[in-house]
């Protein structure tokens, strides 16, 4: 309404030249306005996508802290299982450490009680390899006196003998021969009763040495049980060695498993307070989050009214503008449309070669100056990206991001494009725009735009 009072006012004023002037200024600002309005919408705009995003991950944010809350609370639970059963396993292996222990020194008593069985096995072996020769001694003593009795038989046979001889010859002596009888006869009974003695005493060497043929058999045959029991006791002796050693490692491990399952339970332990104070850290961080996402709803609540507000403004700076053609409409203006024609086809050639594709802005700064330089027709000129920012503009542009200009949104949708004739907010002159959009091949990749004077 202000802008309408200053026209109608300026519209009294009888210098025609002063109310284009004023008119210039009155399209400048509103020029100016618009583009800050325009800003405005980008960045509520953007603000929307970046808060409706924002929402998004904080909403799978939150999914995710409800899921870890629960995944560590099982963890916990289960760590609580682990504990558990950590803590019956120590007790396990104690057990097994002390039975190992005992079993080791049990072991160790067998172990002493069979050596000293082996060496009172040694012992009565070497008593029985004594007594088997000292058998052999009586064996051979007894076959001397068999041999003694032998003779002695012998010699009592013979003696009987020449007592039968004596008594034939005392018998042809007759009377002479009487005493010498009697002692023929007597020597003829020593010799029967000493060859009778002889028969008892070999019937009983031959009794004792079969006695000791089979006392020796004996000692023999227990000689070698002995010599077998004293091997297999060996034997035994070395099984229990090895036994006891294996035992002796098993205990070590026991041991050191015992004390691995104590270093563990500590560790479990503090892994389950651990995992307890992740858990509260994720219920904490769900309700931070739950708290975010009260806050991102007010946030977008509040880019909704700015893109309201937004959307007036432009409605009425549009509005503004229009008034201002309409009232600008009378203006004499001389259009070249030669000139215009000839300005299209400089930015077509420019974009023909080629060069602009890079988007790089020192290149593009080389290029446009190059244009703006030799071409005095233009008064500004410029590129933009797909995403509506600059490349490069000289003079440098007033706006940060020009999407939503006419002159864009046209060439980046493949068209050249003629705007009306405007105020420029630079020279404060009549001029008009010139845009047409960048090509790689068939592919529009950036928008060359510039600003023809009007005289």
């Amino acid at each position: 309404m202000l802008f309408l009072k200053r026209k109608e006012e300026l519209a009294k004023q009888p210098s025609i030249e002063e109310s284009r002037n004023i008119d210039g200024e009155i399209q400048v600002a509103v020029d100016q306005l618009k583009g800050i309005v325009e800003q405005v919408n980008i960045a509520s705009i953007d603000l929307e996508e970046t808060s409706a995003s924002s929402k998004e991950k904080t909403n799978i944010l939150l999914e995710h802290s409800m899921q870890t809350a629960e995944n560590t609370h099982q963890v916990a639970l289960k760590m609580s299982e682990i504990e558990s059963s950590a803590l019956h396993i120590s007790a396990f292996s104690q057990e097994i450490l002390s039975n190992s222990q005992t079993s080791n020194e049990d072991l160790a008593i067998s172990y002493d009680s069979f050596q000293s069985l082996q060496r009172k096995f040694d012992t009565l072996k070497e008593s029985h390899h004594t007594l088997l020769q000292q058998m052999n001694q009586l064996v051979d003593n007894s076959r001397n006196i068999h041999d003694i009795v032998h003779t002695i038989g012998a010699i009592s046979q013979k003696t009987r003998i020449l007592a039968l001889n004596a008594s034939i010859e005392a018998a042809r002596a007759g009377e002479h021969g009487k005493g010498f009888a009697v002692v023929a006869n007597e020597v003829g009974n020593l010799a029967n009763q000493t060859s009778v003695a002889v028969d008892q005493t070999r019937e009983n060497l031959d009794l004792i040495l079969n006695g000791i043929n089979s006392s020796t058999n004996m000692v023999v045959t227990e000689t070698k049980q002995i010599e077998e029991g004293t091997a297999e006791l060996q034997d035994i002796l070395k099984s229990m060695q090895s036994f006891k050693s294996r035992l002796t490692s098993i205990t070590n491990m026991v041991s050191e498993s015992t004390e691995s399952v104590e270093e563990q339970r500590e560790s479990i332990q503090e892994i389950s307070q651990l995992l307890q104070a992740i858990s509260q850290l994720a219920l904490e961080n769900k309700e931070h989050v739950y708290k975010v996402t009260n806050d991102l709803d007010q946030q977008h609540e509040n880019v909704e009214e700015i893109r309201s507000i937004s959307h007036a403004l432009i409605a009425t700076s549009e509005e503004l503008q229009s008034l201002i053609h309409k009232d600008s409409a009378h203006m004499n203006l001389n259009i070249d449309r030669v000139l215009i024609e000839n300005s299209k086809a400089i930015l077509s050639k420019e974009i023909e070669t080629k060069a602009l594709i890079s988007l790089n802005p020192q290149v593009h700064q080389k290029l446009l100056d190059s244009i703006l330089s030799a071409n005095v027709q233009f008064e500004a000129i410029w590129s933009n990206r797909l995403d509506g920012t600059f490349v490069y503009s000289n003079p440098t542009a007033a706006l940060v991001n020009a999407k939503l200009r006419p002159w864009f949104i046209e060439a980046s949708q493949g068209k050249t494009f003629v705007s009306e004739v405007y105020i420029s907010a630079l020279t404060k002159k009549a001029c008009l725009t010139l845009s047409m959009p960048i090509m790689d091949g068939n592919k529009i990749i950036g928008v060359l735009g510039a600003d023809l004077s009007i005289s």
